[in-house]
This record gives C-alpha cells, sequence and structure tokens, in this order.
C-alpha cells in the first residue's frame, strides 16, 4: 500500500495549487481526481476568471487577495507561462449597494488604487455599457484576468516537477481515519497517509458526509456572446465588470438583487462571457443536466438588452458549470468536524483568483503551521461539530 504524508483529492482550483506548494516544501504527496484536469465537469473550467483585490464580499478576503496577486507573478516566474493580465475591473451598481459599498471599503482600507466613475463616465469610456443615470461603478486599475485551464495545468507540472504523484481518472469511493492514518479507497486501489484534504469541488459534500450537508452544490450556467471582432472588447482593453442590479419588482427588499459579471473577449475566438452570479438553483453533481434551457438563455438575454444592448441581437452559447456554496457564502477551510487527520476547502463560487494564496494556507494547515492570514471566519466548525 503507498503511504504518504498527504493525500488531496480533488485537483481542481485548491487542491492542484495546494499539491504544487505541499510537494515544493518536500512532502510526499498523492493528488486523485476523478477527471483528468483541467476538464469541463467541475468548476475550473470556463477559459477566464476574474482577480481583483478592492474585495466586495468584505475586506477579510483583501489580504488574501493581495498575497495572491503576488503568488500569480511567482508562479509565472517559476513557470514560464503568462498567467494573468492586467485589465482592470469595474464593480457597478447603485453608489449604496452592498456591493459598490464594498469595493470602496476595502479599495480605502488598503489603499488600492481605484476611482469612481458616474454612469456617463463609464458610457464615455466604454460605450457599450449603458448603465441608468443613477449607478456609478468603482474602477480597480490594476486587476485583470487569469485563464483557469493554464493554471491548473501549471499547478500540476510544478507539482509533478516537486515530485508529487498524480492520480487520474481514479474516483474516490470512501475514506476511513484511525490511529492517526488516513485510508483512501479508489476504484482501483488503497492509499495511506497522515492528512488528507477533500478539495473535490460540488462532490466535497458528499465525501465529506457530514450531517446537515454544509456545503451546498449550484447549478451555473455561462454564456458567451458571439460578438463582432473589435479590439475595444477585448483583453486588456475592456473591463471586467460585476453588476449589482436592484430587483424592478421589488427595490425596496434588502438584499434584493441581481448579480451578473461581463468578461472581455478574449484569444482569437470572438466571445464575450456573461453569467449571474446569484439566484441559483441546487443541483446534484451525480445527476446534474448539462443542457442550459431556454429561460436560462432568456434571462441573461434580458439583462444583455438592459445593459449591452449594442449586442442584443448576436448569437449565444452556453455551457453549465457548478459553484459549491456555503449558508453564508463565505469560503469552508479547515479540519472536518469530528476528524484528526481529514480537512477540506469550498470556495463558494468565487474563489479562483486565490488558488495560490490557498495553496499556501491549506499547506500550512495541513502541517500545523499557522497560516500568514487569519482563516477563523472560514472555519467548518462555525456551522457546528
Amino acid at each position: 500500500m503507498p503511504i504518504y504524508d498527504f493525500i488531496i483529492i480533488g485537483l481542481g482550483t485548491a487542491g492542484s495549487a495546494t499539491c504544487m506548494t505541499l510537494a515544493r516544501r518536500g512532502f510526499r504527496v498523492l493528488g486523485i481526481d476523478q477527471h483528468r484536469p483541467p476538464h469541463a465537469m467541475g468548476s475550473h473550467h470556463g477559459v477566464s476568471r476574474s482577480v481583483r483585490r478592492a474585495y466586495l464580499e468584505g475586506t477579510a478576503y483583501v489580504p488574501m487577495a493581495m498575497i495572491s496577486w503576488e503568488l500569480w507573478r511567482k508562479l509565472e516566474s517559476d513557470s514560464g507561462q503568462d498567467l494573468l493580465v492586467e485589465t482592470g475591473n469595474l464593480t457597478i451598481g447603485p453608489p449604496d449597494s452592498p456591493a459598490v459599498a464594498g469595493f470602496m471599503a476595502s479599495a480605502q482600507k488598503y489603499d488600492i488604487p481605484h476611482a469612481v466613475l458616474n454612469a456617463s463616465e463609464v458610457q464615455k469610456k466604454w460605450p457599450q455599457l449603458v448603465l441608468p443615470d443613477t449607478f456609478v461603478a468603482g474602477l480597480e486599475k490594476a486587476a485583470g484576468i487569469v485563464f483557469p485551464e493554464l493554471s491548473i495545468k501549471t499547478f500540476l507540472s510544478e507539482a509533478e516537477k516537486a515530485g508529487a504523484d498524480l492520480a487520474f481518472d481514479e474516483p474516490v469511493n470512501r475514506w476511513s481515519e484511525d490511529q492517526g492514518h488516513v485510508h483512501v479507497h479508489t476504484a482501483r486501489s488503497i492509499y495511506e497517509a497522515g492528512r488528507v484534504l477533500i478539495a473535490a469541488g460540488a462532490w466535497t459534500s458528499g465525501l465529506l458526509d457530514l450531517p446537515g450537508n454544509p456545503l451546498q452544490p449550484k447549478r451555473v450556467p455561462v454564456h458567451w456572446i458571439e460578438v463582432p471582432d473589435d479590439p475595444s472588447i477585448q483583453l486588456g482593453h475592456f473591463p471586467v465588470s460585476f453588476w449589482q442590479v436592484p430587483n424592478r419588482e421589488r427595490l425596496d427588499a434588502p438584499k434584493n438583487h441581481t448579480e451578473f459579471y461581463i468578461l472581455p473577449v478574449i484569444g482569437p475566438s470572438p466571445k464575450m462571457k456573461i453569467a449571474f452570479h446569484n439566484k441559483l438553483i441546487d443541483c446534484d453533481p451525480m445527476t446534474l443536466d448539462r443542457t442550459v434551457f431556454p429561460d436560462e438563455v432568456d434571462g441573461i438575454k434580458e439583462m444583455i438588452e438592459r445593459f449591452l444592448p449594442g449586442l442584443q441581437h448576436y448569437p449565444i452559447t452556453s455551457e453549465v458549470c457548478m459553484y459549491t456554496l456555503t449558508s453564508d457564502g463565505y469560503f469552508y477551510l479547515g479540519k472536518r468536524p469530528g476528524s484528526e487527520n481529514v480537512y477540506a476547502v469550498a470556495l463558494a463560487g468565487h474563489g479562483f483568483k486565490f488558488a495560490p494564496v490557498l495553496g499556501e494556507i491549506l499547506a500550512d494547515l495541513l502541517a500545523d503551521i499557522p497560516p500568514e492570514v487569519d482563516t477563523r471566519m472560514f472555519s467548518p466548525d462555525r456551522f457546528g461539530r
């Protein structure tokens, strides 16, 4: 039976980065994935992910985001790959919306270079975007895009260079824990480690086997507008934008917003990415229907008609991704309640930008080293033991 210091179950966003970090620190590491990453069956595919530091989800994330930015640049230097491209990031909504207010709080507290633009200023600079007169936009100047598939490949390539063993196309059936050891049972073999990290995305909840199901997979339709070949909407010229729009039917209701994002065109294929970030439905990854339904396309078409009207008549292609959400929307990061040597991570739909720093944090936690940043708000213990 192969014996390792650490086994990582799931080699997507957090798993691949943690596998690389632990291997670089000299540990005996095995990474296992039921598919062959990067792949389109989980949460890490889709050509592009946004990276920002003025973080609307709360300023507690900002130190992690700032460290992660530097680690992305270091990974580029180490690997020779171009992973992060600056293109700016707009947070758009009413001035008192949680998104804009959170952006301003983060940018001001951490002296992040930014500007606040009114609707006419946004439209003058990016005429494709149409904002209501009452909206504003927080612009983070040094923000951009990372490429998830290339990033996963790079994490895993660097992990192998550092000595990690990787097992692909090998589903994990179960694990068992006894006397300071964890046994991982797969379709092919049984592996032993001192500690295990479950980083299996939408499959993490099933593998954790906890009462109450603290992690809920969500079905996420993602869309691409097949736009004309126009340099002004391409990466480097057009910003990422995150929108928080009060719902028309209940403008007075607290937290009653529609959230969606728009990403610039990347590469030779002229497609602009757009998707909702909230109002998603629960799913089971084992039975997930990957068909994108007409009403889901109609919903995003409404956003295009209102806020990108010049692109409303162009064709749309779509596919399905998954988020894994906690009830409070924050990360799930740490030791599994009731276990001594099994840890888990879930990223709540906004984690890819943090991949390199999550690799460091999780490697620290697994090795009983205090992380550089405070992770107590992400502890699994907050959902009870």
